[in-house]
């Protein structure tokens, strides 16, 4: 008589070593996985800041100046608190957009007289471009005082600070009308102002968004009416991703983890600033005034990093 023949079953030994084999395999992998994915992400977000910087030339092209940071306020007039960002709109392809804000007063007076008065359906249109990938708020609204407008994650750079001779206390406020880098209040500042040359002086950078949503004044890319607040700039008197915190008018939330925030205005606090931030492992994506973009690591020299926001301070940056 023949035996039955019966195949060979696993053993739960060999199956567990089995699962333990495949866990590893894919902890080993994730790792590649994500870091793949980030690069692809750091890649978008540099070439965000490059279209950024060509705009900015395009810009300058045809006005013979690079736009304001921010428009001085005037009572009675349109469009107050009106940045930068609003400038730049048809040289990032966005002339529709433009037009289509331009012509709100005729829509809603009321509305156009204050930025972050105007309705979502036109202040909160998204432009990709000024969104960084590995911000994971991104794209976002507020910072302008509600949460009617797009926050991205870009803006200019205001200056690197300047030091206070009767304190000895570098004033970091971005607020005034020529804190001394590429932008400032009712600046138009030209190639021929950067006397640092255009190679050594900052022109763009990258922050963090504390939260897709909420009304908040300042919040770095807060485009729409928190201009006069901090939201149009950065400042360079502090390293990248620094641990010291944000000071705006008032914050989204003082306990994101990657972006401390001061409330200036509740704390009673003068001065209103923010610093170049990222997800990017290690360091800050920045655009230079000559259109070239590099990584600029958290540990860059802090004296260096300050320097390179100031456009006629006569330093050397040396290497960097």
């Amino acid at each position: 008589m023949k035996r039955p023949c019966h195949g060979r079953a696993f053993t739960l030994v060999e199956l567990l070593v089995v699962i333990a084999i495949i866990g590893i395999l894919i902890a080993l992998l994730l790792p590649a996985v994500q870091a793949a994915r980030e690069a692809a992400r750091r890649s978008q977000c540099t070439n965000n800041l490059k279209q950024l910087g060509l705009a900015m030339h395009n810009y300058h092209d045809v006005h013979k100046c690079f736009p304001y940071g921010h428009k001085l306020e005037a009572t009675g007039q349109y469009y107050r608190r009106d940045c930068w960002y609003h400038r730049i709109l048809p040289f990032i392809e966005q002339e529709a957009y433009q037009e289509l804000y331009e012509n709100h007063h005729t829509v809603d007076a009321y509305e156009a007289e204050y930025i972050h008065r105007i309705r979502e359906s036109v202040a909160g249109i998204e432009v990709p471009g000024m969104s960084c990938p590995s911000d994971p708020s991104s794209p976002a609204r507020g910072g302008g005082g509600s949460d009617n407008g797009f926050q991205g994650n870009y803006a200019v750079c205001a200056g690197g600070g300047t030091l206070n001779v009767t304190t000895q206390v570098n004033d970091m406020n971005m607020i005034m009308e020529d804190p001394g880098g590429m932008f400032g209040r009712n600046k138009e500042i030209t190639f021929a102002s950067c006397l640092d040359g255009t190679s050594n002086t900052l022109l763009a950078s990258e922050g963090i968004i504390r939260g897709s949503r909420g009304g908040s004044w300042g919040g770095l890319g807060g485009y729409w009416g928190g201009a006069p607040h901090g939201s149009y700039a950065f400042t360079s008197a502090e390293p990248p991703n620094t641990t010291v915190p944000d000071r705006v008018y008032s914050c989204k939330t003082t306990t994101w983890l990657k972006a401390p925030c001061e409330n200036g205005n509740a704390g009673g606090l003068a001065g209103r600033w923010n610093f170049a931030r990222s997800y990017h492992p290690g360091g800050v994506n920045a655009g230079l005034v000559d259109g070239s973009i590099r990584f600029v690591s958290d540990t860059v020299d802090r004296i260096t990093w300050q320097n390179a926001g100031r456009r006629q301070d006569g330093k050397t940056l040396g290497e960097w």
